[in-house]
């Protein structure tokens, strides 16, 4: 294999170790840049980044390299924690891992969701806290019952911003395939920093259906990401008005209305597994009906809501 860069100085020592392991493992796996990319959804410029300790990668990129070199993931899950927390001890939480010889940011990017691969973009936003009257409403119930894991960024978008985009790419919590060819999976947040934020805007692009349920032609699903340990509800081929609910540990509650299309989503709620969370849809005419505590099979997600005619 070729031989590597030095590492930046003034890099934290947890994220150095973490970057001197994942070169082993890249190395023992024989893997170049562009093959690793094309066993992972990260691209080839992204994994440049982590192994040279530009950037962190998130806990999914480690557990994706960790998997083909045949490493023991709790050893990896415990050097990502430690360079997790050394991240998340910087002020500036948009500034490279190499901020001491890097003093520019990286440009942001808008991540993706529910895509196979993700190429080549730059870092993820922070998300936006969703308002009480946003396209994603979050209507708090309850307190949680365990403690903060990680923080994250400040928050980086104002709501009408928000709106906008928001309107632009549709309700729904993946963005459309044709246009992920350029984006790039990087959270912004993780367990209960995940907590009332949008899981589109905070990065978790690796949602799935862990339950489902439907009332004559609308469908409640409770959907997961495995990298941001959270769970939230989309509802689909609603109505104007219709909410979809989630609840989580404690009975911890967020809503997302249907405004003008036939689906929309919720705000999230930290969950350690599926098991600790449940999605609900509150229809205009009075009935409820809720999904099971979600589980570990990934279900076939409901289809996509027809497109409203002008």
């Amino acid at each position: 294999m070729a031989e590597w860069k030095s590492l930046p100085d003034g890099i934290a020592s947890d994220i150095r170790h973490l970057a001197v392991e994942l070169r082993a493992l890249k190395d023992a796996a024989g893997l170049s840049l562009a093959r690793l990319a094309e066993r992972t959804r990260y691209s080839k410029s992204s994994w440049e980044r982590y192994l040279n300790g530009k950037a962190l990668p998130p806990q999914h990129a480690v557990i994706s390299l960790g998997k083909l070199a045949d490493a023991d993931p709790a050893r990896l899950m415990a050097l990502w924690e430690l360079a997790n927390t050394a991240w998340h001890g910087h002020d500036d939480h948009d500034v490279p891992v190499a901020a001491a010889v890097r003093p520019a940011p990286e440009p942001s990017a808008q991540p993706a969701e529910d895509t196979p691969e993700a190429p080549d973009t730059a870092e993820a936003p922070d998300a936006p806290e969703a308002a009480p009257d946003g396209p994603v409403g979050a209507h708090l119930r309850g307190r949680p019952k365990w403690a903060v894991i990680l923080s994250c960024g400040v928050l980086m978008a104002a709501g009408g911003v928000f709106v906008a985009l928001h309107r632009t790419a549709g309700p729904r919590d993946t963005t459309d395939p044709a246009g992920t060819s350029t984006r790039q999976l990087d959270v912004a947040c993780f367990a209960d920093s995940c907590t009332g934020k949008d899981p589109k805007q905070s990065g978790c692009g690796d949602p799935w259906t862990a339950a489902l349920t439907r009332r004559g032609r609308i469908y409640i699903e409770l959907r997961y990401s495995d990298a941001c340990k959270a769970a939230w509800a989309r509802i689909s081929w609603a109505h104007p008005g219709d909410i979809a609910q989630v609840v989580g540990p404690g009975a911890r509650t967020f809503e997302g209305t249907v405004h003008y299309d036939t689906d929309n989503y919720s705000a999230m709620v930290a969950a350690a597994s599926p098991s600790a969370a449940r999605a609900c849809a509150l229809l205009t005419n009075g009935v409820r009906f809720c999904t099971g505590p979600g589980g570990t099979q990934h279900l076939t997600e409901a289809p996509n809501p027809p497109t409203p005619t002008p």
